[in-house]
């Protein structure tokens, strides 16, 4: 069965169309069952006709196939129960209507996992019949399962297991995996001596950790000599004027005008609180700014050349730990661009020791071609560098289901993802995003595979990145 994606506004349709001519006649009211939405747990959908043919119109807003929401982190332990909780209870709907699940479409790309509320979505298709059914699915699972999470992986084995039994019911199977992991979850409960014994045990490791903790393995960086020092000293220096202006005022208004009692308590009040902070103010300035120009001396080394100190720069990177500080960032740091760049001159080579050369080397084009693409963007607000390097790559906004994340309210949870096709080339497929990916100003279709190259436009959402 073929699928195909179309957007129409605000919502997202996945579209399946009946190649089959010969309709049984119960079609039309598991059809009717469908679009009325009785079937609990199932996408809902409508029936179309379009040029005398019909169409089922799934909408899936705001939601993910398995595959594509667990590519990043496989399905934990909990996520497997949900999932076989909501199966099971699909089914016990499906026979409240006498439906059976030979219609129930279960593969990764049919079920479905709506991302704002985490619930699970089937496909009921009356007009396919034949699919893998609940053994094939599990063979599935195991691709998309997180193999590190030994409960997960067990259930799985138990569901496996279990379907190989010819007369085991579906439903059947699902209850008894799911008491089984019922009776695992049960742990023996602490009784409450125990408890409090661990506990003051963690509390007094911590106290002692603490206590002999050694002072070299602080890696912090020291506190900012005197970077601004001089502009805090002007600074205080203009309040301590301003506070002088207002001493000044008060004592005009003291000898021109009269006061009575309680304005002449405050006039000395306001005086008195003026002259103080002002004077402070002042000395405080002028000691900063004297201890700034001392911390900023230039010395001169053996050859006669100037070398700034290091306290100009704000902070002392006496530490080894200054490379492992700045290893995650994607940015270039500030201070970089402070630091003088000093440039020597070569001198004139004499004639009596001529210099060599060697041959300049052709660069191939296959060289270039094995250059990584990046992405950098254009109009955010910080530069976003986005290597393509390790593919495949999901991008989108919820973390923990996608490998970059990028907090943009004009980006989807999961929007897009890039990966190599067959010839290795970089491709970028839209997931169903809300704003579209575009490549060149042109928007992609929903799951449609297209080729990037070095110079392309790739706008996700609202968000424009160079191929580079």
């Amino acid at each position: 069965m073929e699928y195909r994606y179309c957007r129409e506004l605000k919502h997202n349709y996945l579209i399946v169309k009946n190649e089959n001519l010969d309709v049984p006649k119960n079609v039309s009211y598991q059809t009717r069952m469908l679009e009325r939405g009785n079937l609990s747990g199932f996408i809902p959908c409508d029936m179309r006709t379009i040029n005398n043919e019909s169409y089922l119109y799934y909408e899936i807003n705001s939601m993910q196939s398995l595959k594509d929401r667990f590519s990043v982190k496989g399905m934990s332990a909990m996520d497997v129960r949900m999932l076989l909780e909501a199966l099971k209870n699909s089914l016990e709907s499906l026979s409240e209507y006498l439906l059976g699940m030979e219609n129930v479409i279960l593969n990764n790309q049919s079920v479905f996992v709506d991302l704002s509320t985490s619930q699970f979505r089937f496909m009921y298709c009356p007009f396919d019949t034949n699919n893998a059914g609940f053994a094939g699915f599990v063979d599935e699972l195991f691709e998309i399962v997180d193999h590190e999470d030994e409960k997960a992986v067990e259930m799985i084995y138990s569901c496996s297991e279990k379907m190989q039994v010819e007369s085991m019911l579906v439903i059947d199977c699902i209850s008894q995996v799911l008491e089984e992991d019922n009776e695992t979850t049960e742990e023996p409960k602490v009784s409450d001596t125990a408890a409090d014994t661990k506990e003051l045990m963690d509390t007094d490791d911590s106290f002692y950790e603490d206590e002999f903790e050694p002072e070299e393995t602080s890696t912090k960086l020291k506190k900012p000599r005197s970077k601004h020092s001089k502009i805090d000293g002007k600074v205080q220096i203009i309040f301590g004027f301003l506070f002088i202006g207002l001493l000044v005022a008060m004592m005009y208004i003291r000898m021109n005008y009269v006061l009575s009692k309680q304005e002449d308590v405050l006039s000395i009040i306001v005086i008195v609180i003026s002259m103080i902070t002002g004077l402070m103010a002042v000395l405080t300035g002028v000691k900063d700014i004297c201890a700034g120009g001392i911390s900023g001396i230039k010395l001169k080394n053996k050859s006669g050349i100037e070398e700034e100190n290091e306290e100009d720069y704000g902070y002392d990177f006496e530490t080894s730990g200054e490379e492992d500080f700045f290893a995650d960032t994607d940015y270039v740091k500030e201070d970089s661009y402070k630091r003088k760049v000093s440039v020597i001159s070569n001198t004139a080579p004499s004639k009596r020791n001529p210099v060599t050369c060697s041959e300049t080397v052709v660069l191939m084009s296959e060289e270039d071609d094995d250059k990584d693409i990046t992405l950098y963007s254009r109009n955010a607000d910080k530069t976003i560098r986005i290597p393509l390097e390790k593919l495949p790559l999901t991008i989108g906004k919820m973390e923990g289901c996608v490998d970059k994340v990028i907090s943009d309210m004009s980006i989807s949870r999961i929007h897009c993802r890039f990966m190599r096709d067959s010839q290795g080339r970089v491709s970028v497929v839209d997931l169903g995003s809300t704003n579209g990916t575009f490549r060149n100003g042109l928007k992609l279709n929903p799951q449609e595979e297209c080729h990037i190259e070095e110079g392309d436009e790739i706008k996700i959402g609202r968000i424009c990145f160079d191929c580079r």
